[in-house]
């Protein structure tokens, strides 16, 4: 699959101050889809204790470079045992995951491994841009939801990407039992240097 064996998977979104806010010191912080570290780096320089996971070989050997401590997996079957986490990061992953059922599953994994607070940065749909326009409107038909679209590369299909808006978001985090504390919709970079309209937020689990 391409997110396993690309050979990166850069990410153009910072953790919002605002967002960061949410986490408490001395936390334990699990980076979600964290490719070669550098979000994790910058948690270790702040006093988090942290872990990453993520899928793809070539980014992980990256991190592990570096010292950072990550593992290999599915996001939707973690190996870590209940409550190990207090807070989880999701930058530009829920997008790339291509189904309903598949991002219900990363958030209820990261709600069992513990994580009280989601600090989530990500892309809205942006139908104003004729670019993403089509793309969605394409992606209609190819996925049958709205706001999906398939990313091809020539004749190759890589992979199918969804933006989101907001109401959407907040109701797939509500299926996991967490709330939205915190959301703004900044213009954001996406990796090939579009400038969309994304959303940071934090969201925090039910007790």
């Amino acid at each position: 699959m391409y997110w396993d064996e690309s050979s990166s998977v850069p990410s153009t979104l910072e953790l919002d101050a605002r967002v960061a806010g949410y986490l408490r010191p001395g936390d334990r912080v699990l980076d979600l889809g964290c490719g070669p570290g550098r979000m994790l780096g910058q948690l270790v320089a702040q006093g988090f204790r942290v872990a990453g996971v993520d899928r793809n070989k070539a980014s992980l050997a990256l991190a592990r470079e570096k010292g950072l401590p990550v593992v290999r997996s599915d996001l939707a079957a973690l190996p870590f045992g209940d409550g190990a986490f207090d807070a989880g990061i999701l930058h530009a992953v829920l997008t790339t995951l291509a189904t309903p059922g598949v991002r219900h599953g990363v958030l209820g994994e990261a709600r069992r491994a513990g994580c009280r607070v989601l600090c989530i940065a990500d892309f809205l749909q942006n139908w104003d841009l004729p670019y993403y326009k089509a793309r969605y409107e394409a992606g209609i038909a190819e996925t049958g939801e709205r706001g999906s679209f398939v990313v091809r590369e020539g004749d190759r299909v890589l992979y199918t990407a969804h933006h989101f808006t907001l109401d959407e978001l907040t109701r797939l985090l509500a299926t996991a039992g967490y709330a939205v504390a915190f959301a703004d919709t900044p213009v954001v970079t996406t990796r090939s240097g579009k400038r969309v309209t994304g959303v940071v937020l934090a969201a925090v689990a039910a007790h």
